[in-house]
């Protein structure tokens, strides 16, 4: 059943208040300010200069899909956290406009910095690794206590979810991309772009 945009944000709005108590109220493990750099460095690194949607990555997405048939990701944190709300992941015209639309909203009603930490709490990671909690326990993460490269790894599997059985491929994917998120971050000076840190608990005390 297709909902409205109106019936579909009444959901994410909700999901987003429950998690927002969450990591108000829970000590640890919750994503740190670290990690949620890390995060903006390789999935939005103009975060800082948009409302929710950047027009000019997707754009470049749109461009590089119909000119050169090489489909690339334009979405932000904000889209990328509703995509994982609404568990839409259809690959049509329509869903990416309602996506565009719920980002927007959610960015504007909670606000930007709230969001690359929302989305670390609820991401997939892999199996058995359906959201932070999970990862950090069964990866054996102290979120505070971690070193960037480990902390670049836990956030590497958003893209590269680790398998359940051994593979030295994704592994060596996992680590190659922690390895680029850490240049990115520190060559494009991510530190202080995020601007004003969500004080949630240990979370505000940055690695």
């Amino acid at each position: 059943m297709k909902l409205s945009i109106k019936s579909e944000w009444k959901i994410v709005k909700e999901k987003l208040i429950k998690i927002d108590s969450k990591l108000k109220t829970e000590t640890t493990p919750i994503p740190t300010r670290q990690m949620c750099e890390l995060l903006i460095a390789g999935e939005d690194h103009r975060f800082r200069f948009h409302p929710g949607v950047d027009i000019i990555g997707l754009m470049r997405s749109i461009w590089k899909t119909i000119i050169y048939r090489n489909r690339q990701g334009g979405s932000t944190i904000a889209m990328q956290l509703v995509r994982t709300l609404t568990g839409r992941y259809e690959k049509t015209f329509l869903r990416k406009i309602r996506e565009i639309i719920l980002a927007l909203m959610a960015t504007k009603h909670f606000g930007k910095n709230s969001l690359p930490m929302c989305y670390l709490y609820v991401g997939y990671y892999g199996w058995r690794m359906n959201n932070f909690k999970q990862a950090c326990i069964k990866l054996s993460i102290e979120p505070e206590l971690v070193d960037e490269f480990e902390a670049a790894k836990l956030i590497a599997r958003l893209k590269y979810p680790e398998p359940g059985k051994y593979s030295s491929d994704r592994f060596y994917k996992i680590e190659r991309r922690a390895r680029h998120l850490i240049s990115i971050k520190n060559n494009k000076n991510i530190i202080g772009i995020y601007g004003t840190f969500q004080n949630y608990g240990a979370a505000s005390r940055s690695n």
